[in-house]
């Protein structure tokens, strides 16, 4: 297998690049995503077509791809970051160059619908990306000071910074305890179940699985996992890190929950699982890198490499101009 290519790190100054790869998204709130960027010391850039619309995607295929092979071969963005989730992401993937995307490796930010793309970047380019806030979500809510301090820290390569702060995790349970180690993989469960059957299903054998959802019944969550495990997705799985599930309405006067659903499913693999990261669609999410090395340790979930490559400053940066 090709060795894994890891981005060069986000500075301050530099240029990020605002792609619409899945659904429309409401204007004020991408209005608000962008000034948030420019808060945190970047440049933002992006053209009129990430507000086209067709139906329920921004955009047709082609258009939102070549948007997505534009930005990556533009030698001035040096980050990509998602508008919004939804749908549509999926699409693209027989669309993309994946020697165009590994020729000019970047940073690329998204979740949700946009974990299609994050599984494509890791099993076809062999490019880390990283799960986490998108322009029109979480970045036009504003996020708070250890969640912004962790998402700097991932993207700029700062090994102390990026580490999951310990305030954020008093949610995380225990439910199968042990240790753990190997790449990160993952992202929205009902994405990865999409990759099955498919060219562009990665292989899970040796990683540590991150999985979260939004809206679903716990039979569904259910039904999902034992597709993977049907499917031998989750054979040679190192361990399970679910994140934080909000029960929907008809689920929330039942005798059970998430844990005795996972452990049901998932509790004779016999390797340590987690519950409740805040990763994903939550409140303050924090960032993930997919592909690099994480481990589950002490009941919790550690980053044990930097998920990108130290970038000189410019000239320009380091005359002070």
């Amino acid at each position: 297998m090709p060795p894994r290519i890891f981005p060069p790190a986000l500075q301050p100054g530099d240029a990020v690049g605002l792609a619409a790869p899945a659904s429309p998204f409401d204007r004020r709130a991408f209005d608000a995503g962008v000034a948030a960027l420019q808060r945190l010391g970047f440049r933002v850039r992006y053209t009129p077509r990430v507000f086209e619309v067709q139906r329920y995607l921004a955009g047709s295929d082609a258009a939102r791809a070549d948007e997505l092979h534009r930005l990556f071969a533009d030698p001035q963005v040096k980050a990509i970051f998602c508008c919004r989730g939804g749908y549509g992401a999926q699409r693209l993937l027989p669309l993309l160059d994946p020697a165009l995307i590994r020729a000019h490796a970047k940073i690329f930010v998204g979740y949700s619908d946009l974990t299609s793309l994050l599984l494509y970047f890791y099993s076809q380019c062999r490019l880390i990306s990283f799960h986490g806030p998108v322009v029109a979500g979480e970045l036009s809510r504003g996020l708070a000071p250890a969640t912004q301090r962790q998402l700097l820290g991932v993207l700029g390569g700062d090994a102390q910074a990026m580490q999951p702060p310990p305030s954020r995790l008093a949610t995380l349970r225990v439910l199968r305890p042990g240790e753990a180690e190997g790449p990160l993989l993952g992202g929205c469960l009902s994405l990865l179940v999409c990759t099955l059957g498919t060219p562009f299903q990665p292989c899970t054998r040796g990683a540590i699985l991150f999985l979260e959802d939004r809206g679903e019944r716990l039979y569904a969550i259910d039904r999902m996992l034992t597709h993977l495990r049907l499917a031998g997705a989750l054979e040679g799985v190192r361990g399970v890190v679910f994140g934080q599930h909000e029960a929907v309405a008809a689920d929330r006067r039942q005798p059970y929950g998430l844990a005795e659903v996972l452990l049901d499913v998932l509790g004779d693999l016999e390797v340590p699982i987690l519950c409740g990261f805040p990763a994903g669609h939550c409140r303050q999410p924090l960032t993930l890198p997919i592909g690099a090395r994480v481990a589950i340790r002490d009941g919790r979930l550690v980053l044990c490499e930097v998920p990108v490559t130290p970038r000189p400053l410019e000239p320009e940066r380091r005359a002070g101009r």
